[in-house]
């Protein structure tokens, strides 16, 4: 019969185990870390996806509501001199009169206001001013809307059925979308909208705008 060692019974880890113990926990805490690690990094990337997608969907919802409400009245510049209801210019900004402004404390004065779009750098500015004809130095009110990183152009027909223009109002050769001499052409039937936005490439909106008479 084996005698009973009570000091055999308390025998400890060895350096050994010791050491394999202490590089098994250091594995398991690395795939740990790394597992934690990039789940985070896709849930950021989820939410940066998710907050562009908004920013996305208030530029089209903005552009949307402001041309739905267009109206045919055309304006004077800051000198005084005439500018079209509607007009698109060569580098590509938009700019037109619209019905819809706010005026919570029922104050006697025009709901008209003027809205303009433009780019600057790869940003989308919206511009209103809520006095149509322009006071000398008055400034708009600006703010950036949408995404950034975004390439946009703007695209008008006359008619479903017309030539696809990039300038507006129709001009002669010689002559750009803000001459003086076509104040009276209104504005055209289909607006064109065509975006790019990474990683989701080309985003196009076709929008109708509504028959006003001129005011």
């Amino acid at each position: 019969m084996t005698a009973f060692s009570p000091r055999a019974s308390s025998r400890g880890f060895t350096l050994i185990e010791l050491l394999v113990s202490m590089a098994i926990l250091a594995i398991i805490s690395l795939g740990a870390y790394s597992f934690l690690s990039s789940t985070s990094a896709t849930a950021l990337r989820v939410q940066e996806r998710q907050a562009k997608l908004l920013a996305l969907a208030r530029l089209q919802g903005v552009i949307a509501q402001d041309l739905s409400q267009w109206v045919n009245r055309p304006i004077r510049d800051e000198l005084g001199d005439a500018l079209p209801p509607f007009v698109l210019e060569p580098d590509g900004s938009l700019e037109f009169t619209r019905r819809g402004l706010s005026n919570p404390l029922d104050k006697a004065r025009s709901d008209l206001l003027r809205v303009r779009y433009e780019m600057r750098g790869r940003r989308l500015w919206r511009l209103t001013w809520n006095t149509l004809d322009r006071l000398p130095g008055q400034k708009p009110l600006a703010a950036p809307l949408g995404p950034k990183d975004v390439t946009l152009r703007w695209r008008v027909q006359a008619a479903p059925s017309s030539p696809v223009l990039s300038l507006w109002p129709a001009t002669t050769a010689g002559a750009n979308a803000s001459n003086r001499n076509v104040v009276t052409e209104g504005a055209p039937e289909v607006v064109d909208l065509q975006l790019q936005v990474a990683p989701w490439g080309e985003i196009r909106r076709v929008f109708l705008l509504p028959s006003y008479d001129a005011l």
